[in-house]
């Protein structure tokens, strides 16, 4: 294995769930709104619809995983922004 020089990347560990990676957009620390979609690491597919584009699903989300989304925003100072939220075994 060899660090790639040529562009930027993100490198993170990765983290088994049970299938499923959750979206999150927030604007401000107040609003964000969830999605969900079958993890590519389950079979190597990417759902889509019939117009190619990925398929997902609205997501409810916790009390503690609105509080992470509030404190990401505010920590990182960003009024729109976007990152996963990685649901695995409670306790994990």
């Amino acid at each position: 294995n060899e660090v790639r020089r040529d562009g930027s990347y993100i490198y993170e560990e990765f983290v088994e769930t049970q299938g499923t990676d959750v979206k999150m957009y927030t604007v401000g620390p107040d609003y964000g709104h969830a999605e969900a979609r079958k993890s590519p690491t389950v079979d190597g597919k990417v759902q889509r619809n019939a117009d190619g584009k990925e398929v997902r699903f609205p997501v409810i989300l916790t009390l503690r995983e609105k509080e992470i989304a509030r404190r990401i925003v505010v920590v990182f100072r960003q009024q729109v922004c976007g990152f996963d939220l990685l649901r695995v075994q409670e306790g994990d």
